[in-house]
């Protein structure tokens, strides 16, 4: 039964760019090899010449870097010397390769320490957001805002020249760097559907950004590396031509351009060789770095609200606890709320809805995109973002109010007595780790398993949830499935530690339609083989129909409905009910009947409409609408927030043949088309309905 409630928004919901994707012609087969192009593979040619030089410089045939007159000082390039000598008659090839050790070496160096400094910070900021961030990010711009080579110079003169100062140094500047970079990426991956599913398997903060996040962000970080690295020789050189990098008689690019300044006149081979070394060198990592960056360029999803620069103060009435004439329903939300603040304002996305659920029930929340149905079911699981959100309401499973507990006691909860089944089963799935490795992980963190026993229960998991060869799928990646058998896997993860919920976020939507049917089978027969409760959310309402006991009708964050599915979908009472209903393809109408729509769009949920929220776009809606908010009528097993309800319906089955009327449509076809139900189940070929079961 449904208390009365009044409700509120979604945040921004906006679609996921996932256009689809064009394959190659299969006449041009270069195609993947004109990905990196000419430039990228000269690049990489130079950097493995110069790299490999450097490594090998004590085996070439070249003579030593110090050797003075080993040939004619200032001569141009010889046979002996195919950069020519400098003037004291050293070998300038010599000295350009081991000159490369300490580039690249610092180079290389310096980008580990900064990366070792920066990264954890990185991914704590962008993971936890809010205060936390804030601290960090204050912080990392303090330390950016001094000029690094001025203070490279200072610390160096200070503390005294050498590869161990100046490798320090550039590495502790160049941290604040892969701070921005790791939060930046960290941020775009904390809200990707396979990180709340590890989230809502009770994993720690800690292993969540270690195990899902970290893995991706190493490809955004190699690239970037290259970059760095590419400042990094240019300050070292810079700091060797002012004599504060190594000493003599070590060489370095920066030094040997430096003590040949004073033979530009007679010999400006000196000078220019080295420095167009280290200018190739420069360019080389940066089309590395940028053609890189290109290829792993991060496609965001969705868009988020920004957060406000300043937060209202706005109180929260908390609900007390319920007072219960018999045992504490499964679950039971009282009066849930959530806000999330924006530039624009506080988008109320869901604003006081109530519901009970009991074991062994289906209970289906259906509305518009926008309508708070997600956010409803996060706000239940306690997965919503860590700072920018205003919580109300109470929550209780088996009568334990879960609001009150700390996110330590919750991560005890989730994934063991409450488990979540997420809309994209591609993005559910950490891409960069194996599906056994993911199956198994909830296994060993909430039931103690050891690697062996976890991978044998693993794989009777996914053999009871329908997929051939499961020891062989555990070894694969996720992207090695195909659509249906990634939402199996997903069913199987959340199954595994027997929850007492089930919460399925439009499950079915990624998938075919043979597909769907598969998997919302395999779903209500896990719900009645384990005695579990399931909440589905769907636009699908054909879906809804055949596999929900009960439904709840969200618009504009609110309940607007609700009642046992068989009742609401003969006769609705709400207008918007009534709507979405006549929106429904029906499979039994005359051919080429024309599919009704909701005339307007859901309202602004910073500032909804006075009264009714669904009075703009309401065909019925008188003065009243307008006016006042209508309050959820409980009226017997349905309940219903209308001013000028729909009438009740009483369907019968005729006692004899359908009477024509003057206009030729018989009784049945009038009746269907002033009340039309939903077509749930598939066609046979005749065209007749059956039963969706």
């Amino acid at each position: 039964m449904l208390p009365d409630v009044e409700p509120g928004p979604d945040p921004a919901k906006v679609p996921a760019d996932d256009p689809a994707g064009t394959p190659a012609p299969a006449a041009r087969p270069a195609g993947k090899r004109r990905r990196f192009g000419w430039g990228f593979r000269l690049a990489v040619a130079w950097l493995v010449l110069v790299a490999g030089a450097a490594l090998l410089a004590d085996l070439l045939p070249i003579p030593h870097y110090d050797a003075t007159l080993s040939g004619e000082p200032r001569s141009g390039p010889a046979f002996g010397h195919p950069f020519g000598t400098d003037a004291l008659g050293r070998d300038i090839l010599s000295r350009i390769v081991h000159g490369a050790r300490v580039s690249l070496g610092v180079g290389l160096g310096a980008v580990l320490i900064g990366l070792l400094l920066g990264a954890p910070f990185g991914l704590v900021a962008g993971y936890y957001r809010g205060v936390v961030d804030r601290i960090i990010m204050t912080a990392n711009d303090i330390v950016l805002a001094f000029p690094a080579l001025v203070f490279a110079l200072a610390v160096v003169a200070f503390a005294g020249a050498g590869v161990r100062n100046v490798l320090i140094v550039l590495g502790v500047l160049g941290a604040p760097a892969w701070v921005r970079l790791v939060r930046s990426v960290t941020m775009a991956y904390a809200q990707r559907e396979f990180v709340t599913a590890a989230r809502a398997l009770g994993a720690k903060g800690g292993t969540v950004m270690r195990r899902e996040i970290a893995p991706n962000v190493v490809l955004p970080a190699l690239s970037y590396a290259f970059v760095i690295m590419a400042v990094v020789v240019v300050a070292e050189g810079s700091l060797a031509f002012l004599g504060l990098s190594v000493q003599a008689p070590t060489p370095t690019w920066g030094g040997m351009i430096n003590e040949g300044r004073s033979n530009l006149d007679d010999a400006p081979h000196i000078v220019l060789v080295p420095s167009l070394v280290m200018f190739c060198t420069v360019l080389a990592f940066n089309l590395v770095g940028d053609r890189l960056q290109e290829l792993t360029t991060i496609r965001h999803s969705g868009l988020e609200p920004r957060r406000a620069r300043k937060k209202a103060a706005v109180t929260v009435d908390e609900p007390a606890a319920p007072e219960r004439k018999g045992p504490a329903p499964l679950l039971e939300a009282v009066d849930v709320r959530t806000g999330f603040h924006t530039p624009y304002g506080l988008v109320r996305a869901v604003d006081g809805v109530s519901f009970t659920l009991e074991r062994g029930r289906t209970l289906a929340i259906v509305g518009e995109s926008g309508s708070g149905k997600s956010q409803l079911i996060r706000s239940v699981l306690g997965l919503l973002p860590p700072a920018g959100v205003e919580r109300g309401g109470r929550v209780y499973l088996d009568g334990e109010d879960l609001t009150a507990k700390s996110p330590e006691q919750m991560r005890g909860i989730l994934g063991t007595r409450m488990a979540a089944v997420f809309q994209d089963p591609m993005t559910a799935l950490n891409p960069v780790r194996t599906v056994g490795a993911q199956v198994t992980e909830p296994l060993r963190v909430h039931r103690g398993m050891d690697r062996k026993e976890a991978y044998a229960t693993a794989e009777r998991l996914l053999a009871s949830v329908g997929i051939p060869e499961p020891r062989r799928v555990l070894r694969g990646y996720p992207h090695q499935l195909s659509g249906g058998m990634r939402q199996r896997i997903t069913i199987a993860m959340a199954l595994s530690c027997d929850p007492e919920i089930l919460f399925a976020d439009e499950p079915t939507t990624a998938l075919d339609v043979t597909v769907q049917k598969q998997i919302m089978r395999l779903l209500h027969d896990q719900r009645e083989r384990r005695d579990m409760a399931m909440v589905l959310v769907s636009h699908d309402l054909a879906m809804v129909a055949d596999w929900a006991d009960e439904v709840i009708v969200m618009y504009a964050g609110r309940v607007v409905e609700h009642g046992p599915a068989a009742e609401l979908f003969a006769a609705p009472r709400m207008r918007y009910t009534e709507a979405l209903l006549k929106a429904a393809p029906d499979l039994t109408a005359p051919s080429h009947t024309r599919l009704e729509v909701i005339d307007g769009r859901p309202p602004n949920l910073v500032a909804p409409p006075a009264g009714c929220r669904f009075h703009p776009r309401c065909p019925f809606a008188r003065e009243r609408c307008a006016a006042e908010a209508p309050p959820l009528v409980n009226e017997g097993s349905r309940a219903y927030a209308c001013w000028y309800p729909a009438e009740p319906v009483t369907v019968t089955e005729p006692a004899g043949p359908a009477v024509s009327t003057a206009d030729g449509t018989d009784d049945a076809a009038r009746s269907h088309q002033d009340h039309p139900a939903v077509s749930a189940g598939p066609v046979d070929v005749e065209g007749n309905i059956k039963d969706g079961r």
